[in-house]
């Protein structure tokens, strides 16, 4: 089930719920053409206010995670309705687990500098069922890599280039392939690899994972206005009705 926030569907079902839709995807028992999963975040929702390609790029997905605290407080604020954030990656650990459980095959798109590679190699020492493949897009066109998805038996498929680079470069996959779940990630391949730590859980409860993130890596912070902007058009509509 979804719930528009300012005018980007939001999926609020528990996570348990949207793990079992995708199980039986997976298994047979849905529609035969790509299952597309994205992670809106506070940013990208300022970017889609701006940018109709990609507001219709969100909206035309499967799913579409709350990806932030942000997400979180503003469904309540404007739609009085109570989720619990989902975070990209942790998301992904999901699948990885669930296709480890059932020995489905899984692919990596996307990660610089040989990122989604590294990530792959962390995922199968941890996993010992786990199979796939991690490729960077310019190794292999749109058309071949389908095919390749098809002929690997590949059933789920994690693509990290960026939003919306990502969510841009599946939806033209998604018109080449047959079932498979195409989840966009953005920097979770970084994560998975080493590369950036996670904020501590007690962080992460206190929804502050991004303010870890930032002091982490100042260079961000122009970025995070988006936050600021975000928040300011939350209660503008919370507390002056405004269109």
């Amino acid at each position: 089930m979804k719930k528009q926030l300012l005018g980007v569907n939001i999926t609020i079902d528990a996570k348990d719920v949207i793990l079992q839709t995708i199980h039986e995807y997976v298994l047979g028992k849905m529609k035969s053409s790509p299952f597309v999963v994205v992670t809106p975040n506070p940013e990208q929702l300022m970017v889609a206010q701006k940018d109709e390609v990609f507001l219709k790029l969100l909206n035309k997905a499967d799913i579409a995670l709350p990806d932030g605290v942000g997400i979180v407080w503003a469904m309540n604020a404007l739609k009085r309705v109570s989720i619990q954030r989902i975070s990209g990656v942790d998301f992904l650990s999901d699948l990885v687990r669930m296709a480890n459980k059932n020995n489905w095959g899984i692919g990596l798109v996307g990660g610089f500098q040989g990122v989604g590679k590294k990530a792959l190699v962390e995922l199968r020492s941890s996993y010992a069922n786990l199979h796939g493949w991690a490729i960077e897009p310019e190794e292999m066109d749109v058309e071949k890599l389908a095919t390749h998805i098809t002929d690997s038996g590949t059933k789920i498929v994690f693509v990290g280039l960026g939003a919306p680079k990502q969510e841009e470069y599946i939806d033209v996959l998604k018109k080449h392939a047959g079932r498979v779940v195409l989840m966009a990630v953005g920097g979770s391949f970084d994560v998975l690899a080493g590369g950036i730590p996670r904020a501590p859980g007690w962080i992460q409860a206190l929804g502050l994972e991004w303010l870890f993130r930032l002091i982490r890596e100042p260079w961000r912070w122009k970025r995070q206005l988006a936050l600021v902007d975000f928040l300011f058009l939350v209660f503008r509509k919370r507390f002056f009705h405004t269109t």
